[in-house]
């Protein structure tokens, strides 16, 4: 699709019924060449003849952070402010382009809005992108800012230890840069946030997003705040203990406290909550109900990548309108495959093998 295609695409898709004539005065045209371009665009498939019926579903889209990953494992328990053996290997990462590409593998369209350098990193991201099928077409590429690398050490039962994150780039990903996009975005069923995001465009975001359902994955302690005063326009969130705490306050040192927060969270607006508990497992919360759901044995390899794989599965069991039970419980299946591989993204995640391992454990 070129960029002039594109931009009568996204008119026809904020307006189907939108004439010809229209459109030649909204991208000072001529009303020849929108034939021309809409013509083009019929045979390309992105649309269906007249009445310009747009030939796909509208994809989930994942609105965040993508950097290229430097792990760091230790073979024997850490010596901190030593040398410690073990293995380094770089991946691709990100929390919204590891969501992106966990939602993939559950078989959903998927569109990844985010930033990234005009670098040998930035293609990696790109053509990775290409591959698993995520559209990027709305994410930035600039040559002034280098893609976002995320530095981190895990001891030797894949716990993570440290990290270090170099992610000023996502500092593009701007309120202004959005404005133009708005109509497109509200067109998903569900837009993922990812708290790397400026606090001002998770703002703007929530307040101007008025038909897609809002889910927010809040990343850190630190950045889980940036969403605090547009709770209320989530559909859903997922959030971790600690988290949990910086939202609400509260000290979650028991299962009391911890279904307390959960209520105080919706009380805030969220009408569906998921706080993770590692190997406690999830509480779960909404208007009518509340529970705790246990976690699934297994040997944890590496722990990084389970909180992105349980987001992903929550979209999923949202887009399959699972109940709750079989949402959470989906989730959590989905986290445990990730756990138990050594890669951040598990090359066996799929629909069949997380149920699998649900059936296998009830």
């Amino acid at each position: 699709m070129t960029e002039r295609e594109r931009e009568i695409f996204d008119l026809i898709e904020a307006n189907p019924m939108i004439s010809q004539a229209e459109i030649a005065s909204l991208l000072a045209i001529t009303r020849t060449s929108v034939a021309v371009h809409i013509s083009n665009l019929v045979k390309k498939g992105h649309i269906m003849g007249k009445g310009y019926v747009i030939a796909y579903s509208h994809p989930v889209t994942v609105i965040g952070g993508a950097n290229v990953d430097i792990q760091g494992k230790s073979n024997e328990n850490l010596l901190m402010e030593d040398s410690n053996p073990g293995v380094i290997k770089a991946s691709l990462g990100g929390v919204g382009r590891n969501i992106a590409d966990n939602i993939c593998k559950f078989k959903l369209d998927t569109r990844l809005i985010t930033a990234v350098g005009d670098d040998n990193e930035g293609l990696m991201v790109k053509d990775n992108a290409r591959l698993l099928g995520i559209d990027m077409e709305q994410s930035i590429t600039t040559a002034e800012h280098r893609t976002s690398t995320y530095l981190y050490v895990l001891d030797k039962q894949g716990e993570l230890v440290i990290a270090v994150s170099d992610m000023g780039i996502v500092e593009q990903l701007t309120p202004a840069y959005f404005q133009k996009l708005l109509v497109k975005i509200d067109h998903s069923p569900f837009t993922v946030l990812d708290a790397n995001l400026p606090q001002e465009t998770i703002e703007y975001l929530a307040n101007n997003l008025v038909k897609t359902k809002l889910v927010l994955d809040p990343v850190s302690i630190t950045k889980a705040v940036k969403a605090k005063v547009v709770l209320n326009k989530f559909y859903a969130a997922k959030v971790n203990k600690t988290e949990a705490e910086a939202l609400t306050g509260l000290s979650l040192n028991n299962q009391e406290m911890i279904a307390e927060a959960g209520r105080q969270l919706v009380n805030s607006g969220i009408q569906r909550v998921f706080i993770t508990l590692g190997s406690g497992g999830v509480y779960y919360q909404d208007n009518h109900q509340g529970f705790f759901r246990k976690a699934i044995k297994t040997k944890v390899i590496n722990a990084t990548g389970a909180g992105d794989a349980f987001t992903a599965a929550m979209i999923y069991g949202f887009c399959e309108n699972l109940n709750n039970e079989d949402l959470v419980d989906f989730c959590i299946g989905a986290s445990t495959i990730t756990l138990a591989d050594q890669e951040t993204i598990a090359s066996d995640l799929t629909i069949d093998n997380v149920n699998t391992i649900i059936n296998n454990n009830q």
